[in-house]
């Protein structure tokens, strides 16, 4: 009897351990960044929004820098398709501000909320983004969407690999007094 009751015990052991070593080398296989990798992500999406307000001092080619060659950019609400490669994320930013020294406009993108997640090919990465209008006297928030991007680690660091906007539908700007006239109310 004791010869079985010792066999019985030593098997539910070995039960046990072979289902928490399942446990645990799964959860150690499912991908990690570390510190500096957030550290770098953090940094890419702070100096990104800065290349898109203030980058009219070079042709757009610094803000491409913040996509991996093949980089894509989709902004849903406004272009049919997304903006693919370096070259064509260039001159589409070149041109966006140009535009805002033409019209003598300038606004500031701040990403806030940011979410980033592992993922076997990077990260996913996930941040809201208010667009204020600082000609404005006051300054106003005059949109706001959100951010889903897929971001890999190059030899140049992190970068966006898909970068997906998306605004969002009930979003009012909050006008300062007497700046109703730049969003009519239609009725």
């Amino acid at each position: 009897m004791s010869k079985k009751l010792v066999a019985l015990t030593l098997g539910a052991v070995m039960a046990v351990a072979g289902v928490s070593w399942k446990y645990v080398s799964a959860a150690e296989s499912k991908p990690k960044l570390s510190v500096e990798d957030y550290v770098e992500i953090y940094n890419l999406y702070g100096v990104y929004t800065r290349y898109t307000d203030m980058g009219y001092g070079d042709d757009g080619t610094n803000y491409a820098s913040m996509f991996t060659p093949d980089g894509e950019f989709n902004n849903n609400n406004r272009q049919p398709n997304p903006r693919i490669g370096r070259e064509a994320n260039k001159n589409a930013i070149h041109n966006q501000q140009a535009g805002w020294v033409r019209d003598g406009r300038s606004v500031r993108h701040t990403t806030t909320n940011l979410v980033i997640t592992p993922t076997a090919e990077g990260a996913k990465g996930s941040a809201y983004l208010l667009i204020f209008n600082v000609t404005a006297t006051p300054p106003f928030v005059e949109s706001g969407g959100l951010y889903e991007d897929w971001l890999v680690k190059t030899k140049e660091g992190w970068k966006f690999k898909k970068r997906l906007y998306r605004t969002f539908p009930t979003f009012k700007p909050a006008m300062p007094q007497g700046m109703d006239e730049l969003f009519p109310v239609r009725k």
